[in-house]
């Protein structure tokens, strides 16, 4: 009765509101997004989607009437268009930046970026394979620091091959403790602990799917790491172990990973299991400054309560033997780690973590899944000298986070954690585990 009273009196309005939606191109959203054999057909439906989104912000701009509907398409276009990107192999790119704050760098700038893509769009069911990149700087004693760091999570062959990588490098500062639990629980975190050091890391699996459903294939381990010898601390002065290898900077290991996955999605698992099994020699033969042996251990669990409501389980157990130099040796805490820990604030021959973390993605009023969630996690570990010592000293830690799907499946995290004597900010992309 009302709208027949409105056509009556103001015919223009009703023509206005009937013609605001209609203008706009109709695209399919949801569930009903094809698959185009043809990438040149997939461009173009990725091609019209934006311009869909553009005529909508048009419309924004002087908008009268069907302001909420004209919003609510808008949103269902941008999912669609990167639900549409990841269901065709298009490669999709995001960045984001702005300050950020870790234990280890203190307060800092911070950009990144994200691509992913697919190696060989005609394998529908093969992962999307990812490649990050954050740069940050922040304030030194004397001068700036700054940082990269980059993770490369690559898949083939109907993800038969993987290729995961990880680099860091830069110019940082750190405090630093010693070795052992009563080393770092002797003193406060404070600038009497405080060098700067030059560091490139890099670390790279290569495994292929064997008959059995196990990934097995070679590790490479690249580590320098060169302290300014005039800044250091009295704490690295006193430890004999960084008087050894203060002048050794450089270790090379080659080695062995054994896995098996059964996730279903790598970086941002619902369900499944993760297990890896990683052997790394260090030897002067291939060119090393030292020579010592690691092993780890690390089994990852999830389970999902509902659609968007994820447990998920993380247990580590480190192992490293011979001349370890302290740049190398295991350790807890940092942004994938006991996070609230400092990096390095415990380290020893021997660690073991176990943490577990719920994840919540919210819902909108038509309860599909929204691009935020939260997390709370909580964790504890133990670090020692010999294996059978390990959980006779306890480090907890637990916090709270705020994530945002940039891509599908991928989300930028902001994480606060708090541990007995620490706490930090985190900003990155993916999750920890």
């Amino acid at each position: 009765m009302k709208k027949l009273l409105l056509a009556c009196l103001f015919p223009a309005y009703l023509f206005a509101q009937s013609t605001e939606l209609s203008s706009i191109e109709s695209l399919p959203v949801a569930n009903d997004l094809p698959y185009f054999s043809e990438k040149e057909q997939a461009v173009q439906r990725t091609n019209d989607y934006k311009k869909a989104i553009d005529d909508i912000d048009e419309k924004l701009d002087n908008c009268t009437t069907q302001c909420e509907q004209l919003e609510h398409k808008k949103d269902q276009y941008k999912k669609a268009l990167k639900d549409h990107s990841t269901k065709n192999g298009l490669p999709l790119f995001s960045i984001l930046g702005g300050p950020g704050y870790m234990p280890e760098t203190g307060l800092m700038l911070a950009a990144g970026a994200l691509y992913s893509f697919s190696t060989n769009r005609a394998e529908e069911a093969l992962q999307r394979s990812s490649v990050t990149l954050v740069a940050i700087a922040n304030e030194l004693d004397d001068g700036v620091g700054l940082g990269l760091r980059s993770k490369q999570n690559l898949f083939f062959d109907d993800n038969a091959i993987r290729y995961i990588g990880k680099l860091t490098m830069g110019k940082q500062n750190e405090y630093y403790w010693g070795i052992g639990y009563d080393a770092g629980e002797a003193q406060e975190s404070s600038d009497d602990l405080l060098y700067e050091y030059n560091f490139i890391n890099y670390q790279g699996n290569l495994t292929f799917e064997t008959e059995y459903g196990f990934y097995i294939g070679p590790a490479l381990q690249i580590k320098y790491y060169q302290p300014n010898q005039d800044s250091l601390p009295q704490t690295a002065i006193d430890d004999p172990n960084f008087q050894e290898f203060k002048d050794k900077p450089f270790s090379l290991g080659l080695g062995i990973v054994l896995e098996k996955d059964t996730r279903d999605f790598s970086v941002n698992a619902w369900k499944g299991h993760f297990l890896s099994f990683e052997y790394i020699a260090y030897s002067q033969k291939i060119g090393s400054d030292n020579d010592y042996q690691k092993l780890a251990l690390d089994y990852r669990y999830y389970y999902s309560l509902a659609v968007g409501r994820v447990l998920a389980f993380y247990n580590q157990f480190q192992w490293s033997k011979g001349d370890i130099p302290y740049y190398d040796m295991p350790t807890l805490g940092g942004q994938d780690s006991l996070r609230g820990v400092y990096r390095g604030h415990y380290r020893d021959k021997n660690t073991i973590e176990n943490s577990v973390e719920y994840r919540h993605t919210f819902k909108d009023s038509n309860h599909e899944l929204t691009r935020h969630g939260m997390t709370v996690f909580t964790g504890m570990g133990s670090i020692s000298e010999n294996p059978n010592q390990l959980y006779e000293d306890i480090i907890f830690s637990y916090g709270v986070g705020y994530r945002y799907e940039l891509q599908p499946r991928m989300n930028v995290r902001v994480d606060y954690g708090r541990s007995a004597t620490e706490s930090g900010f985190y900003l990155t992309f993916n999750e920890a585990f």
